[in-house]
């Protein structure tokens, strides 16, 4: 493929945003929610979802030389397709076949524990048969109602862009339950597909362990670059912030290092800001009772605007983020941007993040009394603490910034076509180079 060759691509994924809300024709939701009520659901409402696809898309809105095509189901749509064109971009929505709680019965009676959806299959199909790509571009293995579909793809090469692996063993630890029809899939696509994208080490061992013959290319998901205000005001020493409040990212290991902190400084306060399943924000309340943090913890709902979550945890010092198994976690970038200093853990990915020095301060995943004396460290030195976000926020602008990666996927898909179709070898300079990812 030439250098100025317009490339056709699709990617294959799941997102919402106000702008295709407006316009795909959607419902209330009415029958749905009242399903949900019947057996003791929260309430369903659209929201974004999926900031690294949206992100992705702002920056392919201005890249030219390719025709860039999105799939994806949506829910609550009216019609069972809607396709449109916007800001230069062909949008192919399909009203799904997910697995909501009364279809979950099919699994009763299914002993391989395997859905097809062959509904979904059968619209991604069409929309690939008639757009003919010349790459497409899954987003999430882990996905199986769309996700599936890549099996049926044949005579296009397929780059999967890896945003966890489901299968990997360490996930036991952290589900309640790890569904087997998802694990089964997932690894079909990986022994199936030859091309992926990923930002750490051990994704890419996992992925190899399936398909010895696979190519990993580095690859760092976008994100929303939040808006620094000056002179906030601050009202907590600590911010933990998330999409979803859950075990996975940490809550209870920040619970548990609040409480040794405390000893020093008995007024220290963490803001909680995420949605939070009601039945385990109990467990938490009781936890905090337990350890007597009652005053010590607050909690902040969901921000359905991104905008007005960044500017809410800009009201903390300090962002305490022990997250257990992202690679790099967004909400880890997003404080990177706001200067906030960073207490994490070591991840598939972190340590990339401190290659050229400290910009964030790890401690190995369950390390309590680490996570603690970290939190102290910033707590007390107050120039240390702005050095480090400092130093933070000159590497995520450099070494993540979203316009530089959207280009280097380009860069990627003309390697992936150019192999696929004229086997021409891939560049060494896009490849995950295991020399930059530490050992995890």
């Amino acid at each position: 493929m030439d250098k100025g060759e317009k490339i056709k691509i699709v990617w294959l994924c799941h997102f919402s945003n106000q702008e295709v809300r407006d316009l795909l024709p959607l419902s209330k939701l009415q029958f749905f929610n009242f399903i949900k009520k019947i057996i003791g659901k929260r309430k369903t409402i659209y929201v974004d979802f999926a900031p690294w696809i949206n992100n992705l898309i702002k920056e392919f809105e201005k890249i030219e030389n390719v025709e860039l095509h999105i799939i994806a189901p949506h829910k609550g749509m009216k019609k069972s397709r809607t396709e449109f064109q916007l800001k230069g971009i062909y949008y192919h929505f399909f009203k799904a076949e997910l697995l909501f709680p009364w279809n979950k019965l099919e699994n009763i009676f299914n002993k391989k524990q395997q859905i097809n959806f062959s509904r979904n299959r059968s619209f991604i199909k069409a929309f690939i048969n008639h757009i003919q790509p010349d790459i497409v571009n899954l987003f999430g293995t882990e996905n199986p109602y769309y996700s599936i579909a890549t099996l049926d793809i044949k005579d296009i090469p397929v780059f999967v862009s890896v945003q966890t692996v489901y299968s990997n063993p360490e996930t036991k630890k952290y589900e309640y339950k790890v569904e087997t029809y998802r694990v089964d899939i997932e690894k079909q696509i990986h022994k199936k597909e030859l091309y992926y994208g990923c930002a750490g080490r051990k994704y890419r061992d996992l992925i190899l362990e399936n398909n010895p013959n696979a190519k990993i290319f580095k690859m760092f998901f976008p994100i929303q670059v939040p808006k620094k205000i000056s002179d906030v005001r601050k009202k907590y020493d600590f911010v933990f912030f998330a999409a979803a409040v859950t075990q996975i990212k940490g809550i209870e290991d920040a619970i548990d290092a609040l409480e040794i902190v405390k000893k020093l400084f008995p007024k220290v306060l963490l803001d909680v800001v995420g949605s939070c399943n009601p039945n385990y924000k109990r467990e938490l309340q009781k936890k905090i009772k337990e350890k007597q943090l009652d005053e010590n913890i607050v909690f902040h709902d969901y921000f359905p605007l991104q905008t007005d979550m960044h500017l809410h945890i800009q009201q903390s010092n300090i962002a305490l983020l022990p997250i257990k198994l992202d690679i790099i976690s967004g909400t880890v970038v997003e404080a990177m941007y706001l200067e906030l200093p960073i207490v994490t853990y070591k991840t598939y990915g972190t340590p990339y993040l401190n290659k050229n020095g400290d910009t964030v301060l790890l401690a190995d995943i369950g390390d309590i009394q680490k996570l603690a004396e970290n939190m102290l460290k910033l707590l007390t030195d107050v120039d240390f603490r702005n050095e480090l976000s400092m130093k933070a926020k000159i590497f995520v602008e450099t070494e993540l910034n979203n316009t530089v990666n959207a280009k280097r996927l380009v860069e990627d898909y003309k390697a992936v076509i150019n192999h696929y179709y004229y086997r021409t070898p891939i560049p060494q300079s896009l490849l995950l180079d295991i020399n930059e990812f530490p050992v995890y």
